[in-house]
């Protein structure tokens, strides 16, 4: 990827520079240090302001570094700032022209300080002395701001590390998944490849991993937006369905599904009030007929499953938790959730890890 970039920097090839960037982002931890040093400043603050970025730390380093070798005119600026989590480029300092090549390394020098005092915040996040409870949100969603709220409010639930892929532009591997408590699944977007997710999510939940499954994921005949592999084969206490939604839906227990199995109540703990939102989007889901470990634990004002559990079975540890909605609330989209829907997501993925924590809902 970093040849290519080279030659499209070289020649102007300026759409399918834009095509790789995400590419570089998404992997940039296991590109060769010498390649992605050789890339251009343009790419390289591209690649850092990217939404596919998956490591934070290794990026930050990797552009002092970049900087350090390629702007060494600057790098009192970056030492500033690595100390102060500030730059005074953009005060003290007149900019250069516009896409100039010290204008690209002013722009990088800005990036890093961003990326610094996210750090620091996820740092002092996971320095609030509360149990370890950590999630990773897999979404094929494109909406940042939508992304964010569902990350924020878990935040302030009490969980102690939220990270997020973004599974419309990769795959997850196992050995990232396996050091997190639970996963937080949805879809609103095609995923980049369905088939290997469901296989590794499936393999997580094999070792102890919770799943949370959220609309939607579940969907039927739509292996882009609906997950496959082992986890839709063999894993899924629903049988996929449809899109619906249009009116606002309630939530409430379902009385059978609590009594015959007392231990899921922890999921509806706390939660009193809950609303899909004024169009309640959700899917036709229905519970499988003969899975002794399908659970339903709450049901839509429309009669559809709202909450479903898969227990543990066979050598899977890990549960599987339909949630049968979107994710987001009401404080980014005027269709999200209202209630006590923040306690409702921190229960299910509390609920579905077999790793014990002692984390408790704030």
């Amino acid at each position: 990827v970093c040849d290519i970039l080279l030659l499209c920097a070289k020649h102007g090839a300026e759409q399918e520079m834009e095509r790789c960037i995400p590419v570089l982002a998404s992997f940039l931890p296991n590109v060769q240090r010498d390649k992605a040093l050789a890339v251009s400043r343009k790419v390289l603050v591209d690649a850092l302001r990217h939404e596919a970025l998956a490591d934070i730390d290794h990026a930050y380093t990797f552009g002092k570094d970049f900087l350090y070798l390629n702007a060494p005119e600057i790098k009192a600026m970056v030492d500033n700032m690595d100390r102060k989590g500030t730059t005074t480029s953009s005060s003290k300092v007149k900019r250069p022209r516009v896409g100039t090549e010290e204008w690209y390394s002013l722009e990088i020098l800005d990036t890093l300080a961003v990326l610094r005092n996210r750090i620091k915040k996820r740092d002092m996040e996971i320095a609030r002395n509360l149990p370890s409870f950590s999630v990773l949100i897999i979404c094929a969603e494109a909406f940042g701001d939508y992304r964010e709220d569902v990350r924020l409010k878990l935040v302030d639930a009490g969980c102690t590390q939220v990270e997020c892929v973004l599974a419309h532009l990769r795959t997850p591997s196992f050995e990232q998944i396996r050091n997190f408590h639970s996963v937080l699944v949805w879809s609103n977007a095609e995923f980049d490849n369905s088939e290997a997710l469901g296989d590794v999510l499936a393999d997580a939940a094999d070792e102890g991993v919770g799943v949370v499954l959220c609309a939607y994921a579940m969907k039927l005949h739509d292996k882009k937006i609906g997950l496959a592999g082992r986890l839709a084969s063999q894993y899924l206490p629903v049988a996929q369905g449809y899109i619906a939604g249009g009116e606002e839906l309630t939530l409430r227990p379902y009385t059978k599904g609590l009594e015959d199995h007392p231990e899921v109540a922890p999921i509806l703990e706390g939660v009193t009030q809950f609303s899909g939102g004024s169009e309640s989007m959700h899917l036709t889901v229905e519970k499988k007929v003969g899975l002794a470990s399908s659970v339903t634990v709450a049901m839509w004002s429309n009669n559809h499953p709202a909450v479903v559990v898969n227990l543990p079975a066979g050598r899977r540890r890990g549960k599987v938790v339909i949630f049968n909605g979107r994710p987001g609330s009401s404080s980014v989209s005027a269709h999200g959730w209202t209630g006590q829907g923040q306690r409702l997501m921190f229960n299910m993925l509390k609920f579905a890890t077999a790793t014990k924590t002692e984390a408790k809902c704030l």
